[in-house]
């Protein structure tokens, strides 16, 4: 569907947006229930490389990386580049499904630490370490040497086959690995750019050095 297209299909679906054509972002009141709603803006620009960069416009949530709020752009952290990546090549095939799927939960998850002072549910953490997190989310160990590893294999592009042995060091081929759920997990791990893979392993490297 081309870009235009899915403008439409937000538009119609959230009525309380407008598409800002100079900015080239949409922009208004998102409903997140009957009753609660946020001023918002969604600047298009990345997409569909990466996520839409979305911002909070009605200072509502504080500017706090503890708020999920990055400290530089002040955008909304929504995930990290590395699993935006995966969700745009696997589940979020429309801008309709991205404000869907990852905007309107995370304002009902902000609603909900409104109220109770903690988010309903689990969020990476809010430096460098949620990067390495995700990765290990991604990758399904915890061992973030053999995660940074893998990453510069993969930079250099080395591609790990189905016979080949296990990322995880378990020295069991890919093929019987944790009932082949390694490998489901390698295949989406493939779909993370390059690029994003030489940002995040400097952060691998420099958490490992501490």
């Amino acid at each position: 569907m081309e870009l235009k297209s899915q403008i439409e299909e937000v538009l119609r679906h959230y009525s309380g947006l407008s598409y800002n054509e100079i900015n080239n972002s949409i922009e208004g009141e998102l409903f997140i229930s009957d009753d609660d709603s946020y001023d918002v803006s969604i600047l298009l620009e990345p997409y569909p490389r990466n996520f839409p960069q979305v911002f909070e416009t009605g200072e509502r949530i504080p500017p706090k990386v503890s708020r999920h709020i990055y400290s530089d752009t002040k955008s909304c952290c929504l995930s990290t580049q590395a699993k935006a990546q995966i969700l745009l090549k696997t589940q979020i095939s429309s801008l309709y499904l991205f404000v869907k799927e990852m905007v309107v939960p995370y304002f009902q998850n902000n609603s909900y630490f409104e109220i109770n002072r903690r988010y309903k549910t689990d969020e990476y953490s809010h430096d460098k370490r949620g990067v390495i997190e995700g990765y290990r989310d991604i990758l399904q160990t915890n061992n973030d040497y053999l995660i940074a590893r893998l990453m510069a294999g993969r930079i250099e592009g080395i591609k790990l086959r189905l016979h080949d042995l296990c990322y995880c060091g378990s020295g069991l081929s890919m093929k019987k690995c944790n009932n082949y759920t390694h490998y489901k997990c390698y295949k989406y791990f493939r779909k993370i750019d390059t690029n994003v893979l030489k940002n995040d392993i400097t952060v691998f490297m420099e958490l490992m050095k501490k």
